[in-house]
């Protein structure tokens, strides 16, 4: 019998699918169901309560904080890589000496964990031997080390060094977007007296808009769960000036191993990156 180019492609794809299910479907569900429970592991009950974790959730000072950290640390985080993401895939466009080189240094970053991008941070940032310090130093501009991450600037080093390491996949996706741009309306743009920045947003920007968005949606959501980053160059600390929900959520789960409200915290994070989401495609795919 032969086969549709439809059916032959779900006979490809279901098999995966039903994996990805029975894998993911049901810890999703189980978590679900942990956050309407109080889980208690010394008297070793679960008690039904509802929504009662999430009515908890709005009255925790230090969810609200966290809520705040992670707000900042995402809006800036997803600025900067889109802004980083686009200039290296321009540059990357460009018909310049040692382009294969060039690429495979960008990349770089993308390579390396949260885990290593965070002690890089600290061998960059610390007051006592980070590099920068030493340099600030040495060229005379500072009489003493300065304190990088402390409570006002923690979050904003935080969102530099997770751009870093991100933005390489982001400017990789819209670098195969601007190669399909036609030559020649770059050319008739130059001959219409268009400026650079008027040919990005007349040109580049309705072939890379999908791209942008993306990029958009793939920052947001790494920046929403990145934790180890947290935990390994700040700790969320001075304090909880750079705790965000999910070192948060993290803490209670496994640390106070309070389950039900953890999930709770979990499920509240997945709803607010799915929100922002949604906004991302409402923005950039809405008809003109």
């Amino acid at each position: 019998m032969k086969l549709s180019d439809t059916a032959y492609a779900l006979l490809l794809t279901i098999p995966l699918i039903i994996l990805i299910l029975s894998v993911n479907i049901y810890p999703i569900a189980y978590s679900f169901w942990l956050s309407l429970n109080d889980v208690s592991l010394l008297k070793r009950s679960i008690e039904f309560i509802g929504l009662q974790q999430y009515v908890k959730a709005f009255s925790d000072s230090v969810f609200k904080n966290s809520v705040i950290i992670s707000i900042r640390f995402v809006a800036e985080s997803v600025l900067l890589i889109v802004f980083l993401s686009v200039g290296i895939a321009l540059v990357l466009n460009e018909k310049i000496r040692g382009l294969p080189i060039l690429k495979v240094l960008v990349i770089l970053p993308w390579a390396l964990s949260e885990f290593a991008v965070a002690i890089a941070g600290r061998f960059f940032l610390d007051r006592n031997y980070g590099f920068l310090n030493a340099l600030l130093l040495s060229l005379g501009l500072v009489k003493e080390p300065l304190y990088f991450l402390n409570p006002l600037n923690a979050v904003d080093w935080l969102a530099i060094f997770f751009a870093w390491n991100v933005s390489p996949i982001g400017a990789y996706f819209i670098l195969s977007a601007l190669q399909t741009v036609p030559e020649d309306l770059y050319k008739q743009a130059r001959v219409d007296g268009a400026s650079a920045f008027q040919r990005f947003r007349m040109v580049s920007f309705p072939f890379i808009r999908y791209s942008v968005l993306i990029t958009a949606v793939l920052a947001t959501i790494l920046s929403a769960s990145s934790v180890v980053l947290f935990f390994a160059l700040t700790g969320g600390g001075p304090g909880f000036a750079s705790t965000p929900v999910t070192l948060y959520a993290f803490r209670v789960y496994f640390n106070a191993q309070d389950f039900g409200y953890g999930a709770a915290l979990s499920w509240l994070l997945l709803l607010s990156v799915i929100v922002a989401s949604v906004v991302y495609f409402r923005l950039l795919t809405r008809r003109r």
